[in-house]
């Protein structure tokens, strides 16, 4: 039997235990468990702010705004998923399923514009399509530095939204846990 050295302490993490999945909280194993539901969790998230997009964006209101509601929406909905667990496949799902979904809005403004234009989706290139769908964003800082440089920097604040929710962490959502504020997770 050894003795106990005093001279020298270690920290060691306190565990968690989840109920549902009897995993210790933020471990690999309670990630890897919860990211299937997260990620239809988020995927449904995702196409509910598509359809957001694509309905402010045929408004004619500056529809990159709408990107910070859709990281939110996103990383909440996949957080709500695991309770809280997070971690970088999650955060990388989250900025994913964002940006994808900001692109098929903009996918919806695109087919609704060519149809009002009198073209019927034949006459229309499958590349212009998804150019200007993923690639918007950039493209736009060839019309117009100002707006584009503005609307890249709107973008870049939405899925740094979901990035920053999407860490997780124990308790978030619940009272007295980790928040989302404008300036980030608080806990």
């Amino acid at each position: 039997m050894s003795t106990p050295d005093f001279e020298r302490a270690e920290y060691v993490e306190p565990s968690i235990i989840d109920g549902n999945t009897g995993y210790v909280v933020g471990s690999a194993r309670a990630s890897n468990a919860a990211l299937p539901l997260a990620l239809v969790y988020g995927m449904g998230a995702a196409i509910v702010g598509a359809i957001g997009y694509a309905i402010i964006g045929l408004s004619g209101f500056m529809v990159s705004i709408v990107t910070i509601g859709i990281g939110w929406l996103v990383a909440k909905a996949m957080m709500t998923a695991t309770k809280g667990v997070g971690g970088r496949k999650y955060q990388i799902a989250a900025v994913a399923l964002t940006y994808l979904s900001a692109s098929c809005g903009r996918l919806i403004d695109i087919l609704y514009e060519v149809h009002k234009e009198g073209y019927s989706l034949s006459q229309v290139s499958p590349v212009f399509i998804v150019k200007y769908s993923l690639f918007g964003p950039f493209l736009r800082l060839t019309n117009d530095l100002g707006w584009g440089l503005m609307g890249l920097l709107i973008l870049f604040y939405g899925l740094r939204t979901a990035w920053q929710m999407a860490a997780g962490a124990p308790g978030f959502g619940q009272p007295g846990g980790p928040r989302m504020t404008v300036m980030g997770l608080r806990r």
